[in-house]
């Protein structure tokens, strides 16, 4: 797991310790094909992407971003070190799972923090709001989705994992 600069930063502050978080099950990872009978993968509802099925055209790497999409929010800063703990302990279960269900096939994974200092109603949360983004998706003739570019240096905090034949950024 590659942790940036101002993430390693979010979990010194928070007393938080990565390697001591265990893996945590809550969002088990699912397995479909489209119209054309190739595989992509998914976790909870998939925000119903795949409600009506999908085409054969489609970019599976670009829908495993959208539907895989996971937000852990906390709503006062007291809050954070669960669901960064919570957060790490999902990417590490799909990590495990990843690895071992479908070792053949490259995947990222990523978490990201949000402060939520951009909010435009921020008075909606007098305590602050603060998220956990996390998802997964297969890299596809070498589709990243992201710039992996400067991971160390993002102004976002993150985490970012890589399984199968996918590296992760130096």
């Amino acid at each position: 797991m590659k942790v940036n600069d101002n993430m390693a930063l979010l979990l010194q502050e928070n007393g938080i310790c990565a390697d001591a978080v265990a893996a945590d099950d809550s969002y088990p990872i699912w397995q479909k094909k489209d119209r054309a009978g190739r595989p992509y993968w998914g976790t909870a509802d998939f925000w119903n992407l795949d409600g009506k099925g999908i085409s054969a055209g489609e970019d599976l790497s670009q829908l495993e971003w959208d539907g895989n999409e996971v937000h852990l929010d906390a709503y006062s800063k007291d809050d954070v070190p669960k669901i960064l703990k919570k957060g790490i302990g999902i990417l590490k279960f799909w990590t495990q799972e990843l690895k071992k269900s479908f070792p053949e096939t490259g995947f990222f994974i990523l978490a990201s923090y949000d402060d939520g200092k951009e909010l435009e109603n921020q008075d909606d949360y007098p305590n602050g709001f603060f998220s956990l983004t996390l998802r997964f998706w297969a890299s596809r003739n070498g589709n990243t989705v992201i710039h992996t570019d400067n991971f160390s240096e993002w102004d976002q905090p993150a985490l970012l994992e890589a399984c199968g034949s996918c590296t992760l950024p130096v």
